[in-house]
């Protein structure tokens, strides 16, 4: 899990770093590239919100205690909210279809480093 996680960030900070380079390279682009890093931004949040979030189930489980989990779903849709918030007050820097379409990356980023780890072993 943390290798498929460590492959899944790097792939979103080779993004993010793209993102900046055309951001500084295509002027007209601006908005839509400032928006795909603040959508990865929040997407790798979320992603990061999981793991914690999975770790910790995975300890509560096999002690058999009754811990009460909460805020696991709330937190992730927070930070998609606040990044559609923060494009929603400033469309002329942050292009919104451009932020959201990016929240949803790096659930995509792992699929595929799984898959293609699979295939490996």
């Amino acid at each position: 899990m943390d290798n498929l996680f460590k492959s899944a960030i790097r792939v979103a900070l080779f993004f993010s770093a793209a993102c900046l380079l055309l951001w500084a390279v295509i002027p007209g682009w601006r908005s839509v590239f400032a928006g795909l890093l603040l959508g990865i931004g929040a997407s790798v949040m979320n992603a990061l919100l999981l793991k914690r979030r999975v770790e910790l189930v995975g300890q509560v489980v096999p002690d058999g205690s009754k811990r009460r989990m909460g805020l696991g779903l709330g937190s992730r849709m927070a930070t998609v909210l606040l990044a559609a918030m923060i494009a929603y007050k400033y469309p002329e820097t942050f292009n919104m279809p451009a932020t959201l379409a990016a929240c949803m990356m790096m659930p995509f980023i792992i699929l595929v480093s799984a898959s293609i780890y699979n295939k490996r072993h």
